[in-house]
């Protein structure tokens, strides 16, 4: 196999595959990207089973053929040669010589044909979204995934395409994210799938702010194409908790604040939190009063302006938790639903977004 690519060109494909090959895995392959010049094009595939990125770029296929190569190396490489054009032969026994200007290396390679085959079917249904707008949800909601691998079902970004909404939740049981956009997509063509975090996040990475991306998906198997790149993923095969139970039907006191003046006095009394990581948010006539304290050391306060005219209210959550709901709002202004001190709180904006977090009993 011989081919010639630019040098920009390859360090882009590169970096897009790269990320899901991690150094703990007991197959070398699995440490290989299969790299395969066909046709004008150079196709870079990684995987690590559960997750698969495959991306395409132009390049000048001198003689067709298919290798593995390690992708990390390979990456670091290209990317401290000299600009312009890298030059790769592959010879018969998967040695790599790779040439760019004055900047020679050898890289040992493996078979292509011990590389897991990536998953291919017709048979499935199809949707086609803005890469802006799977982004954007994305961002509101990706932050509240359970971190607890006990928890499958909860590793994960739950979509959900009904009655022409795409609905995205995630939460980790302390916290709920939810976001709806309007999207057409084929009759009939209802479905609910559990997207992993991995694939969540490479997704993140890959979305732009221009463009479609089209997602097939199947019984096992999801598949997000979007430009030169392809995100292939499992799902997660467990049923998706209900999660409308936690959303609060009904709340009595509707309070409404600043965004940014309510990420900065958090910020403030952030730094005094206890190990708890807790904050003490009570509401007054007009006021927000935020006190946070640590053990033998101190404590911080800051006030709000905020519109309420209710009773005053007590509530203690983690200070983070509604920093990551905040930074994800866009809107000037939001509010905040409560009934009391010990209740569920739900925070909403302007869009069909909100954020219902659960309060923190302290001693």
């Amino acid at each position: 196999m011989k081919f010639e690519i630019v040098k920009a060109k390859f360090v882009e494909s590169l970096k897009s595959v790269q990320n899901i090959v991690g150094s703990k895995t007991t197959s070398p392959i699995m440490q290989n990207a299969k790299i395969e010049a066909k046709g004008g094009k150079l196709e870079i595939t990684t995987t690590d089973l559960d997750v698969s990125i495959d991306c395409v770029a132009d390049c000048e296929v001198i003689e067709e053929g298919a290798t593995t190569l390690p992708v990390k190396i390979l990456s670091a490489a290209v990317a401290c040669s000299p600009d312009g054009v890298v030059r790769v032969d592959v010879d018969e026994n998967e040695k790599a010589s790779i040439v760019a200007g004055s900047a020679k290396f050898k890289l040992s390679g493996m078979p292509e044909k011990l590389f897991p085959r990536m998953p291919v079917s017709d048979e499935a249904t199809e949707y086609t979204i803005q890469q802006a707008v799977l982004k954007e949800m994305l961002r509101k909601t990706s932050y509240a995934v359970s971190q607890d691998e006990t928890r499958r079902v909860l590793n994960g970004v739950y979509m959900r395409f009904q009655e022409q909404k795409l609905t995205m939740v995630a939460t980790d049981g302390r916290r709920l994210a939810l976001v709806e956009k309007e999207v057409e997509y084929p009759q009939g063509a209802d479905s609910d799938v559990v997207l992993p975090t991995k694939a969540v996040q490479e997704l993140q990475r890959a979305l732009s702010s221009e463009g479609d991306v089209k997602i097939k998906l199947q019984n096992t198997q999801i598949r997000f194409s979007l430009g030169s790149v392809t995100i292939f993923s499992k799902i997660v095969d467990e049923p998706y908790p209900n999660y409308k139970q936690v959303i609060p039907p009904e709340c009595s006191q509707t309070i409404s604040v600043d965004r940014q003046q309510l990420i900065t006095a958090l910020e403030r009394v952030g730094v005094m939190s206890n190990d708890l990581h807790s904050a003490k948010l009570t509401f007054f006539e007009n006021v927000l009063l935020i006190s946070s304290s640590a053990n033998d050391i101190g404590e911080a306060k800051d006030e709000v302006p905020v519109k309420y005219c209710g009773e005053q209210i007590d509530i203690i959550f983690n200070p983070s938790y509604i920093l990551d709901a905040l930074k994800a709002i866009d809107d000037d202004e939001v509010t905040f639903n409560l009934n009391d001190g010990h209740s569920p709180a739900v925070i909403r904006c302007s869009i069909p977004f909100l954020y219902v977090i659960m309060p923190l009993r302290v001693g």
